[in-house]
C-alpha cells in the first residue's frame, strides 16, 4: 500500500560527475529561472505547464498505486502528494478548499504568476493522477494566493464564464452549489 503522507526523498537526483538532474523515475530535468519563463507567451507557458504537470501528476499515481490507487485514496492523501510533487517542481505552496462539491485548488508563492500556466499544470497534474479529464479555471488573486477551479471542462467553462461577469470566487462558488455539476 501506498504511503499516505509525501515523501521527497530522491524525487531530485543531482549528478555533478555527469551534470544532470533527473526525477525519481530517472527522468531528466532542466532547472530553469522562473523570470526566463517570462519571456514566453501564455500559450506557451500553457504548454510547459501541461507538461510539468502530466509529470508532477504520474509521479503521484506512481507513487499512490496508479491511477485505481488515487482513485481509492482520500482526497486529503492526493493533494498531499500533489502538492509536495508540486512544490519540489517549484510552482508553489499548493493546498485545497472544499466547498460542497466544489474543489478549490489554492496556489501561494507561485513562482509563475501567469493563470494559463498555473491553471495547465493543476489541470494535467489532476488528470494524469487520476486518469480522468479535469479542467481548470481561474478565479481569482487575493493576498498573493491564486484560486482555480478544477473539474469537468463544462463547469470549468461556466466558471469562466461567471469570473468574466465579474462574480467573485464565493458568488461563484454559490452558483456552482444551485445545481452545477
Amino acid at each position: 500500500m501506498a504511503s499516505s503522507s509525501f515523501d521527497p526523498t530522491g524525487a531530485v537526483r543531482f549528478d555533478l560527475r555527469s551534470g544532470s538532474a533527473s526525477d525519481s523515475r530517472g527522468e531528466r530535468l532542466v532547472l530553469v529561472p522562473s523570470a526566463a519563463l517570462d519571456l514566453l507567451s501564455s500559450e506557451a507557458l500553457a504548454k510547459i505547464g501541461e507538461h510539468l504537470g502530466r509529470e508532477c501528476g504520474a509521479s503521484v499515481a506512481a507513487r499512490l498505486g496508479g491511477e485505481s490507487g488515487v482513485r481509492a485514496s482520500d482526497v486529503e492523501t492526493v493533494i498531499s502528494h500533489l502538492a509536495g510533487e508540486l512544490a519540489i517542481a517549484g510552482i508553489g505552496a499548493v493546498h485545497v478548499e472544499r466547498w460542497g462539491r466544489a474543489l478549490l485548488v489554492v496556489v501561494s508563492n507561485a513562482s509563475v504568476n501567469d493563470d494559463a500556466f498555473v491553471g495547465a499544470v493543476l489541470a494535467a497534474a489532476m488528470s494524469a493522477a487520476s486518469g480522468r479529464g479535469v479542467a481548470a479555471a481561474a478565479l481569482g488573486r487575493n493576498a498573493g494566493e491564486a484560486r482555480y477551479f478544477l473539474g469537468s471542462a463544462a463547469t470549468a467553462e461556466r466558471v469562466r464564464g461567471l469570473v468574466g461577469q465579474g462574480q467573485s470566487y464565493a458568488e461563484v462558488v454559490a452558483s456552482l452549489q444551485g445545481g452545477a455539476s
